[in-house]
């Protein structure tokens, strides 16, 4: 769910780009400033204002201002971004300091009276809408076990079951399908999102996918602190058939640490809910405790969390609850051109509370999820992309038949609007 997160909050700050580049390029020509041409704080500002990361900015432009007063552009960005956010009072202040320090020509007092014709209401951004459409392959569709033999007791007496030959490993091409959209609700940081994804396969029907995702998102910035919140409910079926509900709640705090520019730190709390429709045995509620670590550049953006994670099931659910911790890296890198490539990786790690099925199998299982992702978008012109992407996903388990292994590549068409 942190990736569709992640994508609609940088949609929205895509979009926003327009008005936003128009005015920075009209300040940075028209204005002289003392700033050196690389000034690494001043181009994080701008980069933070193009990308909606508007309590960034903020922090980094004031910090300009104060070490180099005579930075004009500086002075001026801060003060439309002062603007942007609804803050009437700071805008038409720094408005004021840059008449009577700066003493702007014409063209930049036209732009100061615009700015404060406009009221400094903070507007709502418009819908972010991705589409992404493509075919693929996957090496084991039905998450066929890797090890069709488990054994039963021990010594003489022990027995070997073998899973039937559908439980083997089969692979399969597909068809896959995926809407990500976001839509703010109110001019006040209050976004509603969802995501549509659909995956037909072949000849393996029985693990079609079809899920949706809802929900909505308010952030906050009391204090140079970034505040979110996020509350998201969804469906999933398979091959027709409502299989899982879940619902999240997740709430995110970035405080304002003395951390090296440009890395940020975050601390990341969530809860969720499962209910299996067919299998009410296996409803859980789920908690997560993690540190996330940020370091956002104007090429390259790269992302490691770790955390704790507890897994309480009902009374009877086979294996009790689980306990366990998390830890994952990604990132992304601007490469020739506009082309992006992108890396994810992951590990989890479940340890059961008793015996998973006493009397048959006397083993608290033990969960051991490794997955990475590469991904590389090529821009086509316009508002589309072909994407290649490769997955790979190592389940290891101490119980041989729940193990299993797969890799997935697909090749997509993605339209962003």
């Amino acid at each position: 769910m942190s990736g569709l997160l992640t994508f609609m909050l940088h949609g929205c700050g895509l979009l926003a780009r327009a008005g936003r580049g128009a005015i920075l390029l009209l300040a940075m020509l028209c204005m002289p400033t003392q700033a050196a041409e690389g000034d690494d704080v001043y181009a994080r500002a701008l980069s933070a204002i193009a990308e909606g990361r508007h309590g960034e900015a903020r922090v980094l432009l004031s910090q300009v201002a104060a070490t180099q007063p005579e930075h004009a552009g500086a002075w001026l960005d801060l003060a439309i971004l002062h603007c942007a956010m609804g803050n009437r009072v700071e805008a038409e202040a720094l408005f004021e300091t840059i008449e009577l320090r700066f003493a702007p020509g014409p063209a930049l007092r036209e732009l100061i009276a615009r700015q404060r014709a406009s009221g400094c209401q903070r507007k709502r951004l418009p819908a972010a809408v991705r589409v992404r459409l493509g075919r693929g392959h996957d090496s084991n569709a039905n998450q066929g076990a890797s090890n069709p033999n488990l054994a039963i007791g021990a010594g003489p007496g022990s027995v070997t079951l073998v899973l039937a030959p559908e439980y083997e490993p089969r692979g399969d091409d597909f068809t896959h399908l995926q809407v990500d959209g976001v839509l703010p609700l109110s001019a006040d940081n209050l976004l509603g999102f969802g995501q549509l994804s659909v995956r037909r396969h072949d000849q393996v029907h029985t693990f079609d996918i079809s899920a949706l995702a809802l929900g909505v998102e308010k952030r906050w910035e009391p204090n140079d602190w970034q505040m979110q919140a996020s509350l998201a409910g969804g469906a999933l079926e398979l091959d027709g058939q409502l299989y899982q509900q879940s619902a999240l709640i997740q709430g995110q705090v970035t405080p304002p640490l003395p951390l090296p520019q440009p890395w940020t730190f975050s601390l990341v709390a969530a809860q969720s809910y499962l209910a299996y429709a067919d299998q009410p045995v296996f409803d859980a509620r789920q908690a997560e405790l993690r540190g996330v670590l940020r370091r956002e550049g104007q090429r390259t953006m790269l992302g490691l969390a770790a955390g704790g994670l507890r897994d309480y099931g009902q009374g009877n659910r086979p294996g009790g609850d689980r306990h366990g911790w998390s830890v994952s890296a990604w990132g992304s890198l601007l490469l020739w051109g506009q082309a992006t490539g992108e890396f994810m990786w992951s590990q989890q790690r479940w340890q059961g509370s008793r015996d998973y099925a006493p009397g048959l199998i006397e083993l608290k299982r033990r969960q051991d999820v490794n997955q990475w992702r590469l991904a590389l978008t090529q821009p086509l012109g316009g508002r589309h992309s072909l994407v290649a992407e490769l997955r790979q996903l190592d389940n290891e388990e101490n119980i041989s038949i729940f193990g299993y292994r797969s890799r997935q590549f697909s090749l997509s068409w993605q339209m962003d609007y």
